[in-house]
């Protein structure tokens, strides 16, 4: 079976069976990863688009009330997965009739999550003192039950890598969804404008997974034999629950402590923080998973696959990371205004570790390509708590104070994340540290020079003068990897797997 395109749709049977996709994986993999980072990379033009609107239109106070409700409602949307998405993508063999009982424990729990997301919301306006909340927080648990009729359908595209398909319909979603919130926003909903945006992004979603996977679920079965497949969905979605509460004590405890307005400043900060990140480790995650899972039987191709995608990420990640703290002040105001200056320090210091939650993330890819999600859970644990004592221990300190948490508690736990997932397929700290140093050592060294560059050049023009730092720094970048790799092989490899992303009769092998 050939590639697909947006032009060509994988027949049902080839949903379960995916044999077929061993020939040219590697091919697959990487024009899968480009239409996924396609798509994230134009929802993230569309989010950065939308931001511009949304924070002249907007005030802090309406972000921050969303904030404090997403906060608390973010943790039940893991529910409506259940990690039951990751087991139908990574299973070797799988049926319609488990897929369908599958689909139909996503549905109840997502039904039984948005019932219990409705009886909390008085609760969770009487913790932040603010009657509004309670409002906020019906109307979004909606997004719950919308959600739960997506997962099934969206894990059968990408365990048949149909990933050119799944980014039409993602950006799509995206850019329909946006501009109802825009329209919405300047006829004067304010905070209901993004209230509603996720619930109207999901409703399309599940419109074109529906529409373009061609699947229907059946009734569930008893003995279709799910056991295995819900033992290790329990498994990845407990890592997602320690995991949840890891990322997102941070915002609480500014809410708690500050109130909306500061939450509103830190939160727009992380937003514009994290967006870029998952125009990679989102998009990435599935490609990866799918394509290791189809080599875990043979080592040392798993090994070589991990190895260049991870030096692959490095090569993109950590330049990301230095540069966006480099030119916080600038860039904060060339995209929000002067209105959210106050967010600029706290974007500089979650910026340095943009590179590193890239790099993290793809300890993901070996848990749950080998089908250790119990491992992936007994490290979640350990990094919550790690994570959360570096939380606490910046709270005195304030905002900036947590901030410097969350980046620090990243650049502790990377590597040894890593090497903890990668043991099972005999990874060690030297193979793993030698594939991402010099791309660090490189973006530092970097950094500092637009960092340096940044604060010499007076122009008016934001534009004009973000333009002067990245192509600086972008220069100052590669020459150093070059130097640092003694040759241009670093650039050949990325050059390389851009090129297999086109169109090509000749077939590439995974070496």
């Amino acid at each position: 079976m050939e590639i697909v395109t947006p032009g060509k749709r994988v027949a049902d049977k080839d949903l379960f069976s995916t044999d077929h996709l061993k020939k040219d994986l590697k091919r697959r993999a990487v024009r899968g990863g480009g239409f996924a980072i396609f798509a994230r990379s134009t929802d993230f033009f569309i989010q950065l688009v939308g931001t511009m609107f949304l924070a002249r239109i907007l005030t802090p106070e309406d972000f921050g009330l969303v904030a404090m409700v997403t906060t608390v409602t973010g943790f039940f949307l893991i529910f409506k997965d259940m990690g039951l998405s990751e087991a139908t993508i990574q299973s070797e063999k799988i049926s319609h009739e488990q897929v369908s009982t599958l689909f139909w424990i996503n549905i109840v729990f997502s039904l039984l999550i948005t019932i219990l997301v409705c009886a909390l919301a008085p609760l969770i306006s009487y913790f932040y003192k603010d009657p509004r909340l309670t409002m906020i927080t019906v109307v979004s648990s909606v997004s719950f039950l919308v959600a739960g009729f997506l997962t099934q359908h969206m894990a059968l595209m990408k365990r048949s890598m149909q990933f050119s398909f799944i980014a039409i319909i993602e950006v799509v979603s995206a850019l329909l969804s946006l501009i109802i919130t825009i329209l919405l926003a300047v006829r004067g909903a304010s905070y209901w404008a993004l209230v509603i945006r996720p619930i109207i992004m999901s409703l399309f979603m599940a419109a074109g997974v529906w529409i373009v996977c061609g699947w229907r679920p059946g009734i569930p079965v008893r003995g279709s034999g799910v056991k295995g497949l819900l033992k290790f969905g329990a498994n990845a979605l407990g890592y997602y629950i320690v995991n949840y509460f890891a990322r997102n004590i941070d915002k609480a405890l500014i809410g708690w402590r500050s109130g909306a307005g500061p939450l509103g400043f830190y939160n727009k900060a992380f937003q514009l923080f994290i967006v870029p990140i998952n125009q990679f480790s989102i998009p990435l995650h599935g490609v990866a998973v799918t394509t290791l899972s189809k080599l875990k039987n043979e080592p040392e191709q798993y090994r070589n696959f991990f190895m260049k995608a991870l030096g692959a990420v490095s090569f993109l990640a950590m330049p990301l990371s230095t540069f966006l703290a480099s030119v916080s002040h600038d860039l904060i105001l060339f995209l929000l205004g002067p209105q959210w200056i106050p967010a600029t320090r706290i974007f500089s210091v979650l910026g340095l570790s943009a590179g590193f939650q890239i790099v993290y993330s793809t300890k993901s890819w070996l848990h749950v390509s080998l089908g250790r999600t119990d491992r992936w859970l007994r490290w979640g644990i350990w990094a919550s708590v790690i994570t959360t004592i570096f939380f606490f221990a910046g709270l005195p300190f304030g905002i900036m104070g947590i901030a410097a948490g969350y980046t620090i508690s990243l650049m502790t736990l990377t590597i040894p994340g890593l090497l903890y997932a990668g043991k099972p397929a005999q990874f060690t700290a030297i193979y793993l540290i030698a594939g991402i140093w010099r791309y660090y050592a490189a973006a530092v060294i970097a950094g500092i020079t637009s960092f340096i560059l940044a604060r010499q050049i007076l122009l008016d023009s934001l534009i004009l003068k973000l333009s002067i730092c990245f192509g600086a720094f972008s220069a100052c970048y590669l020459l150093l990897i070059i130097i640092l790799y003694r040759g241009v092989a670093p650039l050949r490899e990325f050059i390389g797997l851009m090129g297999n992303m086109l169109p090509e009769k000749r077939r590439v092998r995974v070496r």
